[in-house]
């Protein structure tokens, strides 16, 4: 992506909630968005780690984003599955960046 962290939490949030939409998954996308939407307004260094940190709460736990499979009936959905997966990783690892 870019050389700006920032930039790149963007960019990474924008393209993973775009994937998430495409396989239905509403409600992580806006969540995303919404993470975006806190960087994107955020007026100092704290409030820019505290929406990363936000972000990055969604990874953990039980029914988290690394939770997610999208099936295809009762078989996993291989390339839709391959894409979260890449901008999951890609997300998890320029919002760690921002802490």
């Amino acid at each position: 992506m870019t050389g700006d962290p920032m930039d790149a939490a963007v960019a990474n949030l924008s393209a993973f909630s775009g994937v998430l939409r495409t396989v239905g998954q509403e409600r992580y996308a806006t969540f995303f968005d919404g993470v975006i939407d806190d960087l994107l307004h955020a007026g100092d260094p704290g409030e820019v780690r505290g929406a990363a940190a936000r972000g990055l709460a969604a990874f953990g736990g039980m029914n988290s984003v690394n939770d997610l499979v999208v099936m295809d009936g009762s078989v996993p959905d291989v390339e839709s599955n391959r894409r979260i997966d890449e901008r999951r990783e890609a997300v998890y690892d320029a919002l760690r960046r921002l802490i």
